[in-house]
């Protein structure tokens, strides 16, 4: 679950936990004041007929509300002085003087002899009249009260349903403005790598939680591109200075082999060659690291058109040789006028290092396939596809065959005295053109490169 989505339910939750607890005490008080209000009636209504009783000389023919069921008896004698038209329909206990009950369960019968059941609340107030002693008894339906709570019930959990949909909104844009500074940091953190380390996140004068976040952020980068930095400068300076040396060390072999290698035992013999073979796998290690270094630098190319169908001719003619040493059939298939716009050397590198793996990791006798072709899409895209039959790349592997010094085997690479760098190259160099360079290998059947670059209309 999302931050975002975690605080709208916090908002929600907490809104609708306060709305429950809110309702519940409006839901009470309700019911509360309708029973007060209604006992302040039936209090006002006994008094007001003890009124009418002393004014009517304690004659019973009184004219009151027949909503209410009154009956008004003598305390001493027990004897009934009133009763009202609904006391005549409708049978109600008794109940102590000064005392309120709701009787429920309570059969109506009307002068149409219609009967239904419903709720009384009744009280009893003892009245001194002169020098009689009375018990006012006073009853109201309360069909309107409950009524009134049933759609107080139904009331209360749609007003919340509403106030859950309102919540969500007001929750969704809320979060939305408290991660608009995460969100921001977001894309630009992910922008930000080993290509454009001297990139920071802005930093506000508010001296929030984000801005401190921000600070903490952008002082990891220093750290980090401080350290990418040095370790860049080692390589290339190392590499730099191990140019010399390598230099004198092949030319004295050379010198040895071509003067005195008939003079010398078959086991130096041997040595030399293997040590002449390991100085050149190191000078080219050497220049690998410079290369890679110096493209590490690079933010952008000279771009000029390049006529992608010769520079492949020439560079597949080169390798025909290495091809041929090994039977490996190489099979090739693109157009005559292929242009894109970039720097012909660098293009000559990436696809060389392409050409020279396919060949390097193939099986004597195996294939390779080169093709090229123009894409229709709404901007111009060359694709060029070099396929060759091999061991292939386990699944695992294809994410990783791009990253510097990565290896497949280890063991492999040895033998064929790889470096780890060559893919890396190819990828930084495409990457200089704003192109894209992907790998698909079924292990045991065939290893895939595509390679797609902006085109260019010579047109």
């Amino acid at each position: 679950m999302t931050v975002r989505k975690r605080i709208m339910l916090l908002i929600v939750g907490t809104g609708l936990v306060s709305g429950f607890l809110f309702s519940g005490v409006v839901f009470y008080e309700f019911i509360e004041q309708s029973f007060r209000l209604l006992d302040s009636m039936l209090e006002e209504e006994a008094y007001k007929v003890i009124e009418l009783l002393e004014h009517e000389k304690g004659q019973p023919n009184l004219h009151i509300d027949d909503g209410y069921w009154i009956v008004i008896y003598d305390r001493q004698s027990s004897e009934v002085i009133f009763r009202s038209n609904l006391a005549d329909f409708v049978r109600l206990p008794l109940v102590k003087p000064s005392s309120a009950v709701t009787i429920r369960d309570v059969v109506v019968n009307d002068a149409s002899g219609k009967s239904k059941v419903e709720a009384f609340r009744l009280r009893a107030f003892p009245v001194f009249l002169g020098d009689k002693d009375y018990i006012v008894q006073v009853g109201r339906s309360l069909g309107k009260v409950e009524e009134e709570i049933r759609e107080l019930v139904w009331g209360i959990p749609l007003g919340l349903i509403f106030s859950v949909l309102i919540l969500i909104l007001i929750s969704h844009f809320i979060t939305g403005k408290i991660l608009k500074p995460i969100g921001q940091m977001k894309d630009l953190a992910r922008d930000i790598s080993e290509k454009n380390l001297e990139q920071r996140l802005p930093v506000n004068e508010q001296g929030d939680e984000f801005n401190e976040l921000a600070m903490t952020i952008n002082q990891m980068l220093d750290r980090l591109q401080y350290s990418f930095m040095r370790q860049r400068n080692f390589l290339f300076d190392t590499s730099h200075e191990l140019k010399t040396p390598l230099a004198t060390i092949r030319l004295a072999i050379g010198e040895i082999s071509s003067s005195d290698m008939d003079s010398l035992s078959p086991s130096i013999r041997d040595n030399l060659l293997r040590l002449n073979n390991q100085v050149l796998r190191m000078e080219r290690l050497v220049k690998d690291l410079l290369d890679m270094s110096s493209l590490e630098t690079l933010s952008g190319l000279d771009l000029k058109p390049v006529h992608l169908t010769e520079l492949l001719s020439a560079l597949i003619e080169d390798y025909q040789l290495l091809s041929d040493a090994r039977s490996i059939m190489m099979e090739v298939n693109f157009p005559e006028n292929l242009w894109v716009k970039g720097d012909e050397e660098k293009l000559r590198r990436a696809f060389s290092n392409l050409l020279d793996n396919a060949i390097k990791y193939n099986e004597d006798g195996g294939q390779i396939v080169i093709r090229a072709k123009r894409e229709v899409t709404e901007t111009a895209v060359i694709v060029v596809i070099i396929e060759n039959t091999g061991p292939g790349v386990p699944e695992e592997d294809l994410s990783k065959v791009f990253d510097q010094f990565y290896r497949v085997e280890k063991s492999r690479s040895l033998d064929y005295g790889g470096s780890g760098l060559g893919l890396s190259i190819v990828k930084r160099i495409i990457e200089l053109h704003k192109g894209k360079v992907d790998i698909e290998s079924k292990p045991g059947v065939r290893t895939r490169v595509i390679v797609r670059l902006p085109g260019y209309n010579t047109r």
